[in-house]
């Protein structure tokens, strides 16, 4: 599990009290009725099914494990952003690997005031290849431009609501991140 220091969770709890966490690489951690589940946001990532990763064929990347078709980098909706969680059990650090997980995300105006519909992330479970089972996480690649979005998260059931803001700074990859 991730160490943090007390004034790294100190600023983050001050980003988080005004509403809004801006990165190219955004990750917001919260413990809902004894899951632990982080937001991320990283940069596009491309996706493998099983057979092409045992085959040899991919090296980086998410491994397709069940879920819905995964958006890949380069398609028609230039997808720009991986929109993802991982859940882990709050007490023992360990992954769901078999949530039911849905998700959305909007728009927000500079009052931040929803603008625009809302638009389904259509839930892939992957893994990052090479990381195993602990890597389990859900979401997909999304397009989503410069700006403040409310982020509408279930898991198993439960609603949590995020508030990001993104820069133009490039994001991370899922590779760049230290899995827990």
């Amino acid at each position: 599990m991730r160490e943090y220091s007390i004034l790294g969770r100190f600023v983050f709890a001050l980003l988080l009290a005004h509403g809004l966490v801006q990165a190219g690489h955004v990750e917001i951690d919260t413990t809902l009725n004894g899951e632990r589940i982080e937001l991320h946001v990283l940069a596009a990532e491309p996706f493998f099914t099983k057979q092409e990763v045992s085959a040899g064929k991919a090296a980086e990347g998410m491994m397709i494990v069940a879920g819905a078709k995964p958006v890949m980098p380069d398609a028609a909706t230039h997808p720009n952003h991986h929109l993802v969680i991982h859940v882990f059990n709050a007490k023992t650090g360990n992954v769901i690997a078999n949530a039911t997980v849905k998700m959305s995300f909007r728009s927000l105006d500079e009052k931040g005031n929803p603008s625009g519909g809302s638009k389904e992330v259509p839930i892939v479970v992957m893994q990052a290849i090479g990381k195993g089972e602990q890597s389990t996480h859900y979401g997909n690649n999304v397009s989503m431009a410069p700006g403040s979005y409310a982020v509408a998260v279930a898991v198993n059931g439960k609603k949590i609501d995020f508030k990001i803001k993104l820069s133009e700074t490039p994001a991370t990859s899922m590779d760049e991140m230290q899995m827990k």
